[in-house]
């Protein structure tokens, strides 16, 4: 039997947030805090690591995963820095670059205003699938990708270093992931054609976990769009005609992936499997019995003290992927997904809500309340028996 050194390589965009830390007030807007010519008094600051592999890569090393973070990131001084925070949560350390300036975000959260976010894409906008030592990826059981809307060279030319990085990936018989990000509609990569884009690395991915956001704004901009504006203001999955999910998981089936992961925020998570003829050759992963030809919806865990939903998608997929390479059936990795969603919003930052795997399953076990889902589709039927929505198509 193979040896693997680690449990999975998260790789893709990082960030280092440095997060000013500003006094109570009862400024009501950013024009009574940021005026020209004003001094503003700060309390301390954070310096934390954002983006996929430190969200998600951090989450599965406190679940007790061997993670290998692969990012670009410079020999600045905010590159040594970041170095360190992935070093103290992740044991291990990202290659620096001289060549590059690592990316950053200034994090503005006033209390009682909506946050503002400055951000440099810097060092993963020039991020390759020659950035990836793939004798590296080799060692490892699963490889995952992240946010790669908000990485130049990885979606430019109709995604070719996309894809490229996943043909090479699972070269290396590893199983294959990829997370999204939503990228801004006015912008380079929000205009980008994301269904060709897709088209060409999802037969290449194992599992493709975007959120139902993401999802629908890649592969129907129609829906998208008419969602977002009855949304107006409010949260965009209130507007959201669930029986979407069985059109867009039908559809990424169809353009290679093998499981869909379809994140619906405060709803829950959808998940449609492959055949068995198709989950055989799923890499280095082996999935326990039973996983083909499932369409499930399972709700999310209530949070009774809640913090802040920062991140809690990324974690979601840790304990999904956690769960699953673990080796626990369909319908126990759904529930560990969301109950590590649900932890995950208990703190205002993206990891100290987490929990090794064995606890989470016990609360999964014990704390079993639930948002339950209110007027579901007519195509979700309830399994007393598994606690799950299956999903039956007529």
């Amino acid at each position: 039997m193979k040896a693997f050194l680690y449990d999975i390589i998260a790789a893709g965009h990082i960030c280092l947030d440095i997060s000013p830390g500003f006094a109570m007030t009862n400024a009501t807007s950013v024009e009574e805090i940021f005026i020209p010519g004003k001094l503003v008094n700060l309390e301390g600051v954070t310096l934390s690591a954002g983006g996929p592999v430190a969200n998600t890569g951090f989450a599965l090393k406190k679940i007790g995963l061997r993670v290998k973070p692969i990012a670009n990131v410079g020999k600045d001084f905010f590159g040594r820095v970041l170095n360190e925070v992935v070093f103290e949560q992740c044991a291990e350390r990202i290659d620096l670059n001289e060549y590059i300036t690592t990316s950053y975000s200034i994090v503005l959260s006033v209390p009682g205003i909506d946050r503002i976010i400055l951000h440099d894409p810097a060092g993963n906008n020039v991020f390759t699938s020659n950035d990836i030592d793939y004798e590296e990826v080799s060692r490892a059981k699963l490889f995952h990708f992240g946010y790669p809307p908000l990485m130049r060279k990885i979606y430019g030319n109709n995604g070719e270093e996309l894809a490229a990085i996943y043909e090479k990936a699972k070269e290396t018989g590893v199983t294959t992931s990829l997370d999204m990000s939503l990228p801004d509609t006015n912008s380079e990569s929000g205009k980008a054609d994301w269904e060709r884009i897709l088209s060409k690395a999802l037969p290449y991915v194992d599992v493709f976990l975007p959120s139902i956001e993401e999802a629908l704004f890649m592969l129907d901009k129609t829906e998208y769009f008419r969602v977002k504006e009855a949304a107006g203001y409010s949260d965009f999955i209130e507007k959201v005609d669930l029986e979407v999910l069985l059109v867009l998981g039908r559809k990424i089936m169809d353009m290679g992936a093998k499981i869909a992961v379809i994140k619906c925020g405060s709803k829950g998570v959808y998940v449609k499997t492959a055949e068995n003829s198709r989950l055989r050759d799923f890499g280095n992963v082996n999935l326990s019995d039973g996983w083909a030809n499932k369409e499930l919806f399972e709700e999310t865990y209530k949070v009774h003290n809640f913090k802040s939903a920062l991140a809690a998608g990324d974690t979601t997929i840790a304990g999904f992927l956690a769960a699953m390479l673990l080796g626990y059936d369909i319908h126990k990795t759904m529930k560990i997904a969301c109950k590590t969603g649900a932890l995950c919003c208990e703190a205002y930052d993206s990891i100290s809500g987490l929990l090794s795997m064995y606890e989470i399953v016990n609360k999964v076990e014990i704390e079993r309340e639930k948002n339950i889902l209110i007027n579901p589709p007519k195509s979700f039927i309830y399994d007393e028996e598994k606690n799950i929505w299956r999903i039956t198509q007529n």
